[in-house]
C-alpha cells in the first residue's frame, strides 16, 4: 500500500513538472490555457467527488460556481509553476532546447499513470464507510458505556460491510478496513466476531481474508497474546488452498517481525501434516513456515498449545 501511494506521488508530480519545464523552456503565456485544460481533466478524472455528479447536478446554477472555482484554482496552480520555471530559467541564464510538446506530454501522462494506481470509485466508497463507522461509533458511546457484550455486538456491526465487500477485493483494501476498526474496536473482539462467522459458515470469502489479516497482522500480535488467534484462523480455513497459502505467507512474516507470535500459532507438527495433503507449492509453504516455528518456538509447546486451542 506505501509502495502503490508512493508512485501516486510521483505520477502526480509529473502534473506539476510541465508547467514547471515549459516556463524553464522560456514557452510563452499562451501555453498556461494548455495545461490549466490538464491539471482540468486530471481533477475530473482523479477527483470527481469534487465536481456535480448527475446531469442535473450540472444543470444546477451552482455548478458554474465550482467550475469557475475549479477553474481559477488550476489555473492559478499552473501559473504558479510556470512563474517558477521562468524564474529559473532567468537565473540560469539559458534556455534548454526542447520542444512545447514535450512538457505537455509529461503534464498528460500524469492522468493515465495516476489512474492505474489509484481508484477513485474505491477511494470514495472506502471514505463512506469510515465515515459511517465513525458515526456508529460516537452515537454508540454518547448513550452508555457499553459492556463486553455490547462492545462484540456493535464490533459485529462495524465488521458487516467488510462481509458485504466483493470476493475479488484486494487484501490491501481489506486491511485498510480493518486497521480503520481497530482504532475504535478491541481487536479480541474483532477476531471472536470474525471466527464466529467463519465457524458458523456464514462469512464470506472478504469475511474470509479478514479473519487471516487480522489474526497474522504484526502489529496486533500483542494485543492478541493468548486468543490463538493465528491458530484459529488457520483450523477455518486448512481446507482451502489459496487461503492456506495466504495464510502461510502471512503467517511467516508475522512470525520473523515478532518471534513472540508463535506462542498463539500453529504447532509445527500441525503445519507439516497439512502439508503432506497440499499441493507442492502450497506444501513448499507450509513446511518452511514449520521450519520457521521449530526454529522460533519449541514445537513441542506449541503443538500442546494447539491442542489445548483445538
Amino acid at each position: 500500500m506505501h509502495y502503490r501511494l508512493r508512485l501516486m506521488m510521483g505520477a502526480t508530480a509529473l502534473l506539476y513538472l510541465g508547467p514547471l519545464l515549459a516556463g524553464l523552456g522560456g514557452f510563452g503565456w499562451r501555453i498556461v490555457p494548455v495545461f490549466a485544460a490538464i491539471f482540468l481533466l486530471w481533477t475530473l478524472i482523479m477527483r470527481p467527488s469534487s465536481w456535480p455528479q448527475t446531469r442535473t447536478d450540472w444543470t444546477n446554477p451552482k455548478a458554474l460556481i465550482i467550475i469557475l472555482g475549479q477553474s481559477v484554482m488550476q489555473v492559478l496552480l499552473v501559473t504558479v509553476c510556470f512563474g517558477i520555471g521562468r524564474g529559473l530559467g532567468g537565473v540560469l541564464g539559458a534556455l534548454p532546447p526542447f520542444h512545447p510538446a514535450l512538457p505537455i506530454a509529461i503534464s498528460f501522462l500524469s492522468i493515465p499513470l495516476c489512474r492505474m494506481l489509484w481508484d477513485p470509485a474505491t477511494a470514495e466508497a472506502t471514505d463512506r464507510f469510515l465515515h459511517k463507522a465513525l458515526a456508529e461509533i460516537t452515537a454508540a458511546s454518547s448513550v452508555t458505556p457499553p459492556d463486553r457484550s455490547d462492545a462484540r455486538v456493535l464490533t459485529a456491526r462495524l465488521l458487516a460491510p467488510v462481509h458485504a465487500l466483493p470476493a475479488k477485493t484486494p487484501d490491501a483494501e481489506i486491511s485498510r478496513h480493518l486497521a480503520a476498526i481497530a482504532v475504535h474496536a478491541d481487536p479480541a473482539d474483532m477476531h471472536d466476531v470474525l471466527l464466529a462467522a467463519a465457524r458458523s459458515g456464514t462469512a464470506s470469502v472478504s469475511g474470509l481474508h479478514a479473519l487471516i489479516l487480522h489474526a497474522t497482522n504484526p502489529a496486533l500480535t500483542g494485543r492478541l497474546a493468548g486468543c490463538q488467534a493465528p491458530a484459529h484462523a488457520f483450523d477455518m480455513i486448512a481446507s482451502d488452498p489459496a487461503l492456506t497459502l495466504l495464510y502461510a505467507q502471512r503467517s511467516t512474516a508475522q512470525l520473523r517481525h515478532d518471534p513472540a507470535a508463535c506462542r498463539d500459532s500453529v504447532s509445527a507438527q500441525n503445519l507439516r501434516s497439512a502439508a503432506a495433503q497440499m499441493p507442492p507449492e502450497l506444501a513448499t509453504a507450509l513446511t518452511s513456515l514449520a521450519t520457521l516455528t521449530d526454529t522460533l518456538c519449541p514445537s513441542a509447546h506449541g503443538s500442546d498449545r494447539q491442542n489445548a486451542g483445538t
